[in-house]
């Protein structure tokens, strides 16, 4: 295989067509066409699926577009790091950022990296794990930093930095009826609308499952999944509970919102971890952007 019939597979399945993934390379699309049909002869088994509707990957190509992409990411990222040696303030680094470091110093590690790199491309990734864990391991995301319960991670499996140790609190908007009439019996805050950021149960991390199991209570009926900003909003105009990190409640953003207490339920404490793969180098940039991470989280 060629490192050119590699490219060539992560561009037409990124632009989404033989013909746009030739406008992307500067290349005829018979070019590309051709290095494919190349690229699978030597696979020895089928790629794409082209129809009427464009190329879909086959099971043989999603696996090969995983290793694609890996490859492809580190020889750009060689270049990258011979030119930022060479004194060149060229290249990108692409960081994968929890909702909760967006608000508690992103910006100032940002600010802190263009002194030093005013020119380097920086692509930034907001979400939770199980949207930028996989982009990590995929080698799409240099760095990533994520709230994960204590021991979660796996420490073979990422390079881990620990940014800051969090508390979890159950939350609720201040005018919520909890506060006036404060349930007496255990059960009934399984009873109340919950507001959470992933599956109560099975598939993934079990912290709401948890949560509830420790207090030897079963899981909530009515739980409204959805990614921070929508539970933010919901917090604030709805009768419904969530999980919150602690320092969360002190930001802008969660203004309104309160912890509850008392509580019969504990959530698992939260650590912020800042995510490399270990056999992948950072560039000189990537590496003062982690910097400036962990150097933000401390104050």
């Amino acid at each position: 295989m060629k490192l050119q019939q590699l490219q060539g597979l992560v561009a037409v399945v990124e632009q989404g067509s033989i013909r746009a993934a030739a406008r992307h390379l500067h290349l005829s699309q018979a070019a590309v066409t051709k290095s494919m049909r190349t690229l699978e002869d030597e696979a020895g088994v089928a790629l794409l699926q082209r129809g009427s509707r464009g190329i879909a990957l086959t099971a043989a190509g999603e696996r090969l577009l995983e290793r694609a992409r890996l490859i492809t990411r580190q020889v750009q990222l060689a270049r990258e790091d011979l030119a930022q040696l060479a004194g060149q303030h060229a290249g990108s680094v692409r960081v994968g950022v929890t909702p909760v470091m967006t608000l508690a110093g992103l910006g100032e590690a940002f600010s802190w990296f263009r002194q030093r790199y005013p020119l380097v491309q920086v692509q930034l990734i907001e979400g939770l794990m199980a949207r930028v864990l996989p982009r990590l391991r995929e080698g799409t995301l240099d760095i990533a930093v994520v709230a994960a319960d204590v021991g979660e991670i796996a420490p073979d499996e990422f390079h881990q930095r620990r940014l800051r140790h969090m508390r979890q609190r159950v939350v609720a908007r201040a005018g919520h009826p909890l506060f006036m009439s404060p349930p007496r019996d255990p059960e009934a805050w399984c009873e109340l609308e919950w507001v959470l950021t992933q599956p109560v149960a099975g598939g993934g991390p079990a912290r709401a499952e948890a949560l509830f199991a420790q207090a030897g209570l079963p899981a909530p009926r009515r739980v409204v999944q959805c990614e921070t900003l929508a539970a933010l909003s919901l917090l604030r105009h709805a009768d419904v509970v969530a999980l919150m990190p602690e320092p969360f409640l002190a930001y802008p953003e969660a203004r309104g919102i309160v912890a509850v207490e008392p509580c019969p339920l504990q959530p698992l404490d939260l650590e912020l971890l800042l995510l490399t793969r270990p056999d992948t180098p950072l560039t000189p940039a990537a590496e003062f952007f982690a910097h400036c991470l962990v150097e933000v989280s401390r104050a």
